[in-house]
């Protein structure tokens, strides 16, 4: 029995190392995908190829208008799924990169507002036993009687911070708590907002590519086209990365959340700066 839970526990932690492996790869993959691949520019050889196709089409009557004037081709069409399968397959990917964050970043953020309630809670019993005792700082207690004012004072005091000690304590490491939670979540909230404007910024420098090959592809199916006089000389045509809007939207209302006790505690931040 105790080695098929070992055997268990030691599978579980297996599972989760490979899961940490797995993601790590996807990170160091999506970001090598910022300055390789589709990111970089139209190379020589890739342009020969795609003023071939242009001039191949171009020969055929490709592109085409259609019914919404605009002009199209199959070489077009496909470099625009091609688009958008990539947007799609690298916002679906971070969404799995990052699930576990989010979970955690919404625990964090519950975490915060329960420690701030303790901590509130923690302050003013504080403070209704500093009350007390002050309000019995020149007391009497029976057998001082020959004892000095100063001497009266001196006991008080040692007994109000005897008191206040366990609850001075309590604060002092609800406060230190509170701290930890707030650095995590500042942390967490950054990188998953950093993942999100990286993605973005792939997508963008995907398009571009795109972009400059339809431009290439365009310009040599342009000058052996029968309807070239009535072309536009550049392709009218708008790349959207409709995946992120999807894939965003799942934790929209979470991020959203986020950001605002992010600012909360940026503010607070910079407050006790300035005091």
């Amino acid at each position: 029995m105790r080695d098929n839970i070992t055997n268990n526990t030691t599978s579980a932690g297996r599972g989760k190392e490979v899961a940490f492996v797995n993601r790590e790869k996807m990170r160091k993959q999506r970001y090598k995908k910022v300055t390789t691949g589709k990111g970089k520019k139209v190379g020589f050889f890739e342009s020969i190829d795609l003023k071939i196709k242009g001039f191949c089409d171009g020969c055929k009557g490709f592109p085409r208008q259609t019914d919404k004037n605009d002009w199209f081709s199959p070489f077009m069409n496909q470099e625009v799924n091609s688009f958008g399968e990539f947007c799609s397959h690298t916002w679906g990917s971070l969404q799995i990169e990052n699930e576990g964050e989010y979970a955690r970043l919404e625990e964090l953020m519950d975490g915060i507002r329960q420690k701030k309630r303790l901590l509130e809670a923690a302050k003013a019993d504080f403070a209704v036993v500093a009350t007390r005792e002050n309000d019995s700082e020149f007391a009497r207690k029976k057998g001082e009687d020959n004892l000095t004012d100063a001497q009266i004072r001196a006991r008080r005091k040692a007994e109000k911070e005897k008191k206040l000690a366990p609850v001075k304590k309590k604060v002092a490491g609800l406060k230190q708590e509170l701290k930890n939670a707030e650095e995590a979540f500042s942390a967490l909230h950054s990188k998953l907002v950093e993942d999100d404007n990286t993605t973005r910024l792939i997508c963008h420098r995907v398009r571009d590519h795109i972009l400059m090959r339809l431009d290439v592809y365009w310009n040599s199916a342009l000058r052996r086209h029968p309807d070239g006089a009535s072309m536009p000389v550049v392709p009218v045509m708008e790349l959207k990365d409709e995946a992120e809007e999807v894939y965003l939207s799942l934790h929209k209302v979470l991020m959203k959340r986020a950001t605002v006790i992010h600012d909360a505690i940026q503010d607070e931040a910079a407050e006790k700066e300035v005091a």
